[in-house]
């Protein structure tokens, strides 16, 4: 900082400790424009917060939600903020990432809230699953947004409509892996029922899953086609990559299960990108058609 910025910081931090909130947030957030800072970014959301604007708050906390996992006390304003703004599956996702020793102290605030939030705008709550459990009955930008909106959702209320989705034939391929991914997030310890693109049930729990890059196979294949395509093709590699993240989006959460060989599955890949493909259809070629018809109509629908 330099020194004008100085002296607006620590006027802003006197009124705040006069608890003149909303002034020293306007102070503040002419100066995070400036300057973008963390300790900013923590007294400007709290500033925000303790003046009850908390969708203005929100919307700097989202920005630098990793400078509210410091201390206990930033962790708990963040989780208090989100869940003022009902983002009740985005404050579960954020309490994962916590030390352990915070996480029950702040989920009970959750449960709390939700609690609280199923008896007071049950009607609110009520529509807004009706929309997320009809989901399937859209097109998939719709979907998308229905999705989206479907976060501010309490958790047995998300899981009511999470699991009659991912039984859905009509729910989107990637709206299954989405929803799998945020209960993933948000650990939840419950075994779902998911109806894939096989038209067979799997039985997934999504806390004990891994992200999709963290998964060996996933690693496996991106080193397998850096080692093919990398430095030979780079147009070519460029496909195969958007062709492969896309596939592994769809594939999610059964990627290990589906892909048994990293090197077969980058074969026909390149083959198909190539328009090589030759011979008997091997079961994880047969899949990748599969995959490359739901991404076709994808790109049709778009």
């Amino acid at each position: 900082m330099n020194k004008e910025q100085s002296e607006k910081y620590q006027k802003a931090l006197h009124l705040m400790t006069e608890e003149k909130w909303l002034d020293g947030a306007t102070i503040l957030e002419d100066l995070i424009n400036e300057l973008p800072n963390d300790d900013v970014s923590r007294h400007l959301v709290r500033a925000f917060y303790e003046a009850r604007q908390y969708q203005r708050a929100f919307v700097y906390f989202i920005e630098q939600p990793l400078a509210f996992t410091e201390t206990f006390n930033e962790a708990r304003l963040a989780v208090r903020l989100m869940l003022h703004n009902q983002s009740y599956m985005a404050a579960r996702q954020f309490i994962v990432e916590l030390p352990t020793t915070w996480q029950n102290t702040l989920r009970r605030d959750v449960e709390e809230t939700e609690m609280v939030a199923g008896q007071k705008y049950r009607a609110t709550i009520h529509t807004l699953l009706r929309s997320f459990y009809h989901l399937g009955d859209c097109s998939l930008s719709e979907q998308q947004e229905r999705l989206s909106e479907a976060q501010q959702l309490p958790l047995n209320d998300y899981l009511i409509g999470a699991q009659f989705l991912l039984r859905d034939p009509f729910t989107h391929e990637l709206i299954k892996a989405s929803i799998i991914d945020t209960l993933r997030q948000a650990a939840v310890n419950k075994v779902v029922t998911l109806r894939w693109i096989d038209k067979r049930d799997y039985q997934i729990n999504p806390s004990r899953l891994q992200a999709i890059d963290d998964l060996l196979t996933v690693k496996e294949l991106r080193q397998e086609l850096n080692r093919r395509l990398g430095s030979k093709n780079p147009t070519q590699f460029q496909l195969a990559s958007q062709e492969l993240q896309l596939q592994l989006m769809i594939l999610y959460p059964l990627i290990d299960e589906k892909i048994t060989s990293p090197a077969e599955w980058i074969n026909y890949l390149i083959d198909t990108i190539s328009g090589n493909e030759e011979g008997e259809k091997t079961p994880l070629a047969r899949l990748q058609d599969s995959l490359t018809k739901i991404i076709d109509d994808l790109s049709e629908k778009h």
